[in-house]
């Protein structure tokens, strides 16, 4: 059997309530040159008999259910990557959907141009019921346009502010360039190893950006980023990353500072005892050399720019 051009992962945990919707926005693509990768890790709702149904589809090439949680999302992927056989990825995930040509597009933007690892389009926030929400992640106006990026200039001026990719479901990547990392510490990572995967990948190649906002994402308390926040490890995984991408020079050193300045702010919100703050900024400074000079610096910069009208 010929291989198909495109692999396209879904991997769910208990979101049954939204796996139809994933599915069929899937399946009805324009574009229909794909294999369907489904994966379960281990739910506890009605998600397997939702699957099950699916299975038999022609376009799934794999059903794949865990009889243990990974307990981490990032796991799911690369047993779903290491299942595929198409040219290019899509990790559609679980609770999102997204516009028929979504596919179409992403993919044709790759195949006119080699030296790119991943294409991207927008996204539209939605809540619980689908409904549209007014943040608005994509800092550009939606003109269809498609614009490139040099691998540099993606890492220094988007990827190491913050995780510009900041939804799987919006992205159409290289298998190959997965298939060239060796260094998986996103593995690792139960929140944030996305950033790092899209780091890791965007050193490969150039970066495509469509400027349509194709796919849905979905706004809901129940999603892993939402629960490590209140946690806090998505904060000791953002300073691992940071400290990634200083060791690589990639942010200037204004940047550096502007970053170590949000690290302070969010380990004070969420140390409220006097002893474990105390602690946690030591350990703060320690890990990236942030100081109460940063924070100040971060809140005078973030100020000013508000009342300049300008986001971020």
């Amino acid at each position: 059997m010929d291989a198909p051009l495109v692999s396209v992962i879904v991997p769910n945990y208990n979101y049954a309530r939204y796996l139809e919707e994933r599915l069929e926005s899937i399946l009805t693509q324009r574009f229909q040159d794909f294999e369907l990768i489904l994966l379960d890790d281990c739910s506890t709702d009605e998600s397997r008999s939702i699957l099950e149904r699916y299975a038999s589809h022609p376009k799934v090439s794999h059903y794949v259910p865990n009889e243990h949680n990974s307990g981490s999302p990032f796991a799911q992927w690369e047993r779903g990557l290491a299942l595929a056989r198409g040219r290019y990825v899509w990790i559609a995930e679980s609770d999102d959907s997204c516009t028929p040509e979504l596919l179409e597009r992403l993919v044709a933007a790759l195949e006119a141009r080699p030296d790119a690892v991943l294409a991207y389009c927008g996204s539209l926030q939605v809540d619980e019921h689908g409904e549209r929400l007014p943040r608005d992640y994509d800092r550009w106006q939606e003109d269809q346009q498609l614009y490139a990026y040099s691998s540099s200039y993606y890492l220094r001026h988007r990827l190491s502010r913050e995780n510009s990719i900041y939804n799987a479901s919006m992205v159409v990547f290289r298998r190959e360039a997965w298939l060239r990392l060796e260094d998986k510490a996103y593995l690792g990572m139960r929140s944030c190893g996305d950033w790092l995967f899209w780091i890791k990948m965007v050193e490969q190649g150039a970066v495509l950006e469509l400027r349509s906002k194709l796919n849905r994402f979905r706004q809901h308390t129940q999603r892993v980023t939402v629960r490590s926040d209140q946690s806090g490890a998505r904060l000791s995984e953002h300073v691992a990353i940071t400290r990634y991408l200083n060791a690589h020079g990639y942010p200037s050193c204004w940047e550096q500072r502007l970053r170590r300045g949000h690290l302070y702010k969010q380990t004070l919100r969420l140390n409220k005892d006097k002893a474990s703050r105390t602690h946690a900024l030591q350990e703060l400074h320690r890990a990236i050399g942030a100081t109460r000079a940063d924070y100040i610096l971060e809140r005078i910069y973030k100020v000013v720019r508000e009342l300049s009208g300008k986001k971020g």
